[in-house]
């Protein structure tokens, strides 16, 4: 049988790995969100540029 303190260094053992392991995950999930962002930034730009072509057009007929 494990004594009380024998438990908690346990304990924060467990802790430690499993906050490694959120931590790993975290930047695994970094890498995931940057890759895709650099995939769809350019499809976003032309988006963004296609939006400012119909406000401007909409402004110049409105007038």
């Amino acid at each position: 049988m494990m004594s009380k303190t024998e438990q908690q260094q346990e304990a924060t053992r467990f802790s430690f790995d499993y906050l490694n392991y959120l931590m790993e995950q975290e930047g695994v999930v970094d890498r995931v969100v940057e890759r895709k962002l650099r995939q769809l930034e350019p499809r976003l730009e032309q988006l963004i540029d296609q939006k400012i072509d119909q406000r401007f057009k909409k402004l110049i007929n409105n007038k």
